[in-house]
């Protein structure tokens, strides 16, 4: 089936799109620096709190599952606004948490409300770009990166200010203030022929998993997820506790893995039309390997902080370049079933994202070598992927 051009294309507001992308780097990185704080304050152990995320994640994916469908069938616009009202609320109760049990609760809560408002986003750039799905993707990518490029260092500022509630205070403002411009601004995609409203939750679903075409770039999409979440999860330990770096010059090193995937989104949307989306992802798989391999290397053989870090900050780009592509390679196959093919991809992003949180835990030494090891299998899974995909269309 061919894409007609959507009219709203040129129209549509990225900037905005992407600020409300922005919520789940936000409610992860923010709070990054401020674990210890909330595991004194609650009286609870690191690893609890470290768990937050996770919880966060699973909160995350079970709502893209359930409002996905619904934006197909009701619309992209009214689940944005549904799902900003929800993040500011549930933010606004974890500045109240005052357990551990409270605060675990509410972030999931929180991950829950505002995939609403996330999940709609692949869909509309789906709805507008079509076959340019992956540059679209790209382009909203590289604005919403900047949160997590400032995030870990305005959560260290308020930090400095405040208390770790006064993060969970701007995860409150922040979605109001984007739901009042989303509210003027935020237009409808959603194609007025569109047929796959008519259709069930369970039936976009059973569409969706009906495609076998998918099911490779299915595995490794969540494989490039578990790798980028594998470093989310450990990148405080490696740089705070093992190399001992202060809280503030940790915000600007995870600046610059941030800084990379700016970089690799802006060169994946001039190049991605000529190129394609499927060699791109090749090309970003094959540095993340390259890349996790030193790693290993400056782990096993002691290499040093610079070569670390150095490493970290290549693998996260090279992860953006496959990632991004891969989802976008997905979506293309669903043009009536955009957001529902959204809440899966998101669904099973984070789902293989909590998992590494309890990988690494099981597999901790004190060091960072479960963190390389984890990463450079994700990766090489990953790869094997796409090797598999090319061996069956050959023999097809």
């Amino acid at each position: 089936m061919i894409d007609k051009p959507n009219p709203l294309r040129d129209k549509l507001p990225l900037p905005l799109m992407a600020a409300i992308a922005a919520l789940p780097p936000l409610a992860i990185d923010m709070y990054l620096p401020a674990i210890p704080q909330i595991a004194n304050d609650l009286s609870t152990q690191i690893s609890t709190v470290q768990n937050s995320l996770s919880i966060f994640l699973v909160g995350f994916g079970l709502g893209m599952l359930m409002f996905g469908p619904f934006s197909d069938r009701f619309g992209r616009r009214p689940l944005a606004l549904f799902g900003l009202t929800g993040f500011a609320v549930s933010s606004l109760l974890l500045t109240f948490s005052s357990t551990a049990t409270a605060f675990l609760l509410c972030r999931l809560l929180q991950g829950f409300l505002g995939s609403a408002a996330s999940v709609v986003i692949p869909a509309m750039i789906r709805d507008c770009y079509g076959k340019d799905t992956a540059k679209g993707m790209s382009a909203v990518t590289m604005i919403m990166l900047v949160a997590p490029l400032v995030a870990p260092l305005m959560g260290s500022l308020l930090l400095y200010f405040t208390s770790w509630e006064g993060i969970f205070a701007a995860l409150t403002v922040y979605p109001l203030l984007v739901l009042l411009l989303a509210w003027k601004f935020l237009p409808e995609s959603k194609p007025k022929d569109d047929h796959g409203q008519r259709l069930t939750m369970l039936g976009n679903y059973l569409i969706i998993l009906g495609n076998h075409k998918i099911y490779l770039d299915l595995l490794c999409f969540m494989l490039s997820a578990l790798a980028f979440f594998t470093y989310l999860t450990s990148v405080s330990f490696v740089y705070i506790t093992y190399y001992g770096v202060s809280e503030t010059l940790f915000g600007v090193l995870f600046a610059c893995s941030a800084g990379a995937l700016i970089l690799v989104n802006y060169i994946n949307v001039r190049v991605v039309s000529h190129v394609g989306p499927r060699r791109m992802m090749h090309i970003g798989l094959a540095l993340g390997i390259v890349f996790s391999l030193l790693l290993l290397a400056t782990t096993l053989l002691e290499l040093g902080f610079i070569l670390t870090v150095a490493s970290f900050v290549c693998i996260v780009g090279s992860l953006g370049i496959a990632a991004v592509n891969a989802d976008a390679l997905i979506l293309l196959e669903f043009p009536r079933q955009a957001s529902s093919a959204s809440a899966v991809t998101g669904t099973l992003r984070f789902g293989c994202g909590a998992l590494a949180g309890p990988i690494l835990a099981w597999c901790y030494d004190g060091t960072p070598l479960p963190v390389a090891i984890l990463l450079l299998c994700a990766l090489l899974g990953a790869g094997l992927m796409q090797v598999l995909r090319k061996i069956l269309h050959s023999t097809n």
